[in-house]
């Protein structure tokens, strides 16, 4: 998957439920483009989905869940559920730096849009 792979399953699923704000990613192919994107040093490509789910930028968002064919989930939690539990937004350290970190805080201003949410700032 391309970016623009990317770019057609986020729309796909857009059109399946436009109420929900989907973001589809392919992380084996994260390392391809990330550094040009964010700005950020290279990062090297990911052995699993949890190596990949370690990083992503808040640990509340850190979860991933696969439905697997005979309709058991998965819940790939490796830095825990307490914070999504919890509703905490809180910067994942493991690759977002602070200026990322503060850029998407206000970018997606979590507590405006989630006012029960208790925002940690980097």
């Amino acid at each position: 998957m391309t970016r623009s792979g990317d770019a057609a399953a986020t729309e796909l699923l857009r059109r399946h439920d436009p109420a929900i704000p989907w973001e589809a990613t392919n992380q084996a192919a994260v390392h391809t483009w990330y550094e040009s994107v964010f700005g950020a040093g290279p990062v090297d490509a990911l052995r699993s989905v949890a190596e990949a789910v370690t990083t992503w930028p808040e640990t509340a968002t850190a979860v991933a869940v696969r439905l697997d064919a005979a309709g058991t989930l998965h819940v790939c939690a490796p830095l825990g559920l307490d914070d999504l539990l919890d509703g905490i937004w809180r910067r994942n350290p493991r690759r977002v730096t602070v200026k990322l970190s503060r850029a998407r805080l206000a970018r997606h201003d979590p507590g405006r849009r989630w006012p029960k949410v208790r925002v940690l700032p980097p």
